[in-house]
């Protein structure tokens, strides 16, 4: 039975993968974990971290939280990256709200001089499965080789509110879709594709990947490969692939689809 390295067949990480920012909405925190823990199950050095704000991990989510409030110069990072192989950087615990704060582009730097690879959540989303950027987000750093954008396919034929859209005000302009109209594939597409959406920020020498989460959850079985169409569609060269899968059954059995031209018939090519 051949064992499919999920880092590389599905997100194209490897050893010169260094900087990973996850974006979007519907899933980050999860993907950076499940991230930091392949990558730690390949004999790598990873830290895990943000430049918005996260809730401090859990124990499973990493042993090892270091905190610039404490440690301003990392002194400690070396250490107990031999120790532990993961481990989670912030700035502090903010009391107003008990998330972990953010780090800035030279913190990240000093990371990378220590680990192998630094994963970074660099968007937020107040646990919204769709979001658009407002004019300060994300927070990418310069640094970064790989972008992944993540949707939560949960939203997907629900009615644009509140509940499943962040930023609705910077959403419905970018969509075109008005508050309580249904969120279709060609929609996620639009949103994704827009320069002041999915791709707000990306850095130009960065590889972009999209990531449909919770592909266990929608009814249609076909919306997956519609979603994904759209999204190349209206990406075009600039997006590597798009993957679909479920992060709370660590389940990457679903689909890949990569972005080469689309058959006469019109289908897109997937990799499953």
């Amino acid at each position: 039975m051949v064992t499919i390295n999920i880092l590389k067949y599905f997100f194209g990480i490897d050893s010169g993968t260094r900087t990973i920012a996850i974006v979007g909405a519907g899933g980050k925190t999860s993907l950076m974990y499940f991230l930091a823990r392949e990558v730690l199950g390949q004999g790598r050095t990873v830290v895990s971290t943000t430049t918005t704000k996260i809730f401090p991990p859990a124990l499973q989510q990493s042993e090892c939280l270091i905190k610039l409030s404490e440690d301003p110069e990392l002194q400690s990072l070396s250490c107990c990256l031999s120790k532990f192989g993961h481990v989670t950087v912030g700035r502090d615990i903010l009391p107003s709200t008990g998330k972990l704060d953010g780090i800035d582009q030279d913190t990240v730097d000093r990371c990378l001089a220590a680990a192998q690879h630094v994963v970074v959540e660099a968007d937020g989303a107040a646990g919204r499965s769709i979001k658009a950027p407002e004019k300060w987000e994300p927070v990418i750093p310069r640094q970064t080789n790989l972008v992944i954008a993540v949707v939560g396919m949960d939203c997907l034929g629900k009615p644009v509110e509140d509940e499943w859209v962040f930023r609705m005000e910077r959403f419905t302009a970018i969509t075109g879709l008005r508050r309580g109209k249904i969120i279709t594939p060609h929609a996620i597409g639009a949103l994704l594709g827009h320069p002041d959406g999915g791709l707000k920020g990306v850095p130009a020498a960065a590889d972009f990947i999209v990531f449909l989460n919770k592909e266990d959850q929608i009814v249609d079985v076909g919306s997956t490969k519609e979603t994904a169409k759209s999204i190349i569609g209206q990406i075009g060269s600039r997006i590597k692939c798009v993957v679909a899968g479920s992060l709370a059954r660590k389940d990457f059995s679903g689909k890949k689809f990569i972005n080469e031209p689309f058959g006469t018939d019109g289908n897109l090519k997937d990799k499953s």
